[in-house]
């Protein structure tokens, strides 16, 4: 098969997915958007990749203004022309998108239909509830029109779940919101995401990252990836407020998460780092005794934090703050790698970073599990032949239904 795979932010599972679609012997496209602010995966050409792998940056004249909507409306419409242009240039008898924005999927995926080609909705976020979480908290007493302002972008997304082969969903509870929306349930396919195992290493606490940052000899909690507004930044502002003189606490992030805790009253045990080069992030991991991650209650409907899954293979602890019923929660839990707190609870989440700085043999059984977790469930392989199979049967579908209409298509006599 010639594929596309278009991974809009450029994080690391996705890459690795072209990578082994490649090594079994598809002539494979993966592109993303140059300068998305975000933790990124290996997206230059290897000397290990096959020679049917091709990565291409997308690049925009300008900078992604994530939280501008008038100009992230223009950069996104500039954006999708280029990648019709890419689809149009490669010629793929199947698309796999995933983690974009909702009117640009839109389009791809009707350029796609008109051009006979197969594609496969990856979804990733909700994102009309994401929309309408963001209204919610800009509009104030105004809040309950979000519905009514999100409802466009809701029916677009049920359109596209509608009209794409078919749907990859990383969680049960995105599966059951597209079966209320009508869309068939032999459409949907859930595959939970992952992180690349064999390219996040499990490294000793003290490292060459930990001794450049002056973090070798201290309890270290970090936080590493996306901060956005879904995200709790506040709890980590909190959590070195209340360690000060016991631990650190170090955010690796961009952003207004990041710019949030920039205006705080400065703290001498809170570190502030850009996100570092992704071959480093083995390390990054290692130098923490308590990974950290968080997630707005009202979030946990329309997206799972994926930090979570790197923090698996780094074979360290996990405290989370993120509602019970969100798949974060749910992997933390059943891989008994951490703790789980209610985000609206900061004083448990401040008893469990305490309870976890304090007792190593605890940490210890935690980060074992951690990796013993990854390792079992991590398998590239296994996820490779699943996005297979599915890719197969969408460009075979699509074929399918391209024969069936010129063969109906009837003849002048």
């Amino acid at each position: 098969m010639r594929i596309l795979v278009h991974d809009f932010v450029g994080h690391p599972f996705p890459a690795q997915l072209s990578r082994e679609l490649a090594r079994r012997g598809h002539q494979v496209v993966h592109t993303h958007l140059e300068g998305f602010q975000g933790p990124k995966g290996r997206l230059q050409k290897l000397s290990t990749d096959p020679e049917s792998l091709t990565i291409i940056a997308t690049q925009l004249p300008e900078a992604f203004r994530k939280y501008s909507p008038v100009q992230r409306f223009w950069a996104q419409r500039k954006y999708a022309r280029q990648i019709r242009k890419l689809i149009e240039q490669t010629d793929p008898d199947v698309v796999l998108s995933g983690q974009t924005p909702i009117d640009i999927q839109a389009e791809l995926l009707w350029f796609c239909r008109h051009r006979s080609i197969g594609f496969v909705h990856w979804l990733q976020d909700v994102y009309c509830r994401a929309i309408e979480f963001f209204l919610r908290r800009k509009l104030g007493a105004l809040a309950p029109l979000a519905v009514l302002i999100g409802f466009p972008f809701r029916e677009l997304e049920r359109l596209v779940a509608a009209h794409s082969e078919s749907v990859i969903v990383i969680t049960d509870a995105f599966r059951d919101l597209l079966l209320s929306w009508n869309i068939p349930e032999s459409h949907v396919i859930v595959i939970e995401n992952w992180a690349p195992l064999t390219e996040l290493h499990q490294r000793s606490r003290v490292n060459s990252w930990s001794a450049k940052h002056g973090l070798s000899h201290e309890t270290n909690f970090i936080y590493s990836g996306t901060l956005g507004i879904k995200h709790r930044p506040d709890l980590l502002y909190r959590l070195a407020a209340e360690t000060q003189g016991q631990s650190r606490v170090i955010v690796i992030s961009e952003g207004v998460g990041r710019e949030y805790l920039e205006q705080q009253p400065r703290l001498e045990n809170l570190t502030l780092l850009d996100f570092q080069p992704y071959d480093q992030l083995s390390e990054v991991l290692a130098a923490a005794d308590v990974l950290l991650a968080t997630l707005e209650s009202d979030a946990g409907q329309f997206a799972v934090p994926s930090k979570i899954l790197s923090y698996l293979c780094a074979g360290r602890p996990i405290l989370l703050a993120a509602p019970e019923s969100n798949l974060s929660a749910s992997i933390v839990r059943r891989s008994c790698a951490g703790e789980v707190v209610d985000p609206n609870d900061p004083a448990a989440w401040a008893a469990a970073a305490k309870r976890l700085a304090t007792d190593l043999p605890y940490r210890t059984k935690l980060g074992l599990a951690a990796r013993r977790y990854a390792e079992d469930t991590f398998d590239i392989t296994k996820i490779g032949a699943a996005f297979e199979d599915i890719l197969a049967t969408a460009a075979h579908r699509k074929i399918l239904i391209g024969t069936s209409s010129v063969q109906t298509t009837p003849t002048s006599t």
